[in-house]
């Protein structure tokens, strides 16, 4: 039986000289507004099957479901106003959604289709794709960087590593390169 024997952390390219070590592999992190353009290219991917739900549980619930022209701003902000189960439930419907797109994609592939096209991925700090259950730290990271008005995300554009809540929680990086599925 092969024993295992971890690799020392990433040297971070042009960010911590003094932590590379010889043979540790140097990458290139990822900064805010790439980050946030990926986040939005997978924001636009999942919106048609949010809209689509949205639109099942208001024909369920039956709750007056405005096309066409009576479609406006105000009845969005009607809706969230009122506030209720029908808000509520969409929400958490969205942010489940999300965390699932989130977790399959990263425990699978390494990154989401979004991180995927600005050639992005997401390792942990021995260079290898994160494991199933750093993902899932991760995504309860990003779910607490959200419920603090953002600050988990703001953090990346201001920490010397481009690490977020969520990075830090779950001992990832995201990089720049290729996707890769090689690891343990």
């Amino acid at each position: 039986m092969a024993e295992h024997v971890e690799q020392p952390p990433l040297a971070l390219a042009g960010r911590t000289p003094e932590a590379s070590a010889e043979h540790a592999p140097e990458v290139q992190v990822a900064g805010m507004w790439r980050r946030l353009l990926a986040t939005l290219v997978d924001a636009a991917i999942l919106a048609p099957l949010l809209v689509l739900l949205g639109y099942v549980a208001f024909r369920v619930t039956g709750y007056r479901v405005p096309l066409g022209p009576e479609l406006r701003v105000e009845t969005a902000l009607e809706l969230i106003l009122e506030g209720g189960t029908m808000l509520y439930g969409l929400a958490g419907l969205g942010v489940f959604l999300l965390l699932l797109y989130g977790f399959l994609f990263m425990s699978t592939t390494g990154a989401t289709p979004g991180l995927r096209l600005l050639r992005l991925r997401v390792i942990n700090v021995y260079g290898a794709p994160p494991e199933w259950w750093r993902t899932v730290l991760r995504c309860l990271g990003f779910v607490l960087g959200a419920l603090l008005l953002g600050l988990g995300f703001l953090w990346i554009g201001f920490d010397r590593e481009k690490r977020g809540l969520h990075d830090w929680l779950a001992g990832t990086y995201v990089i720049r390169g290729g996707p890769s599925r090689e690891g343990p």
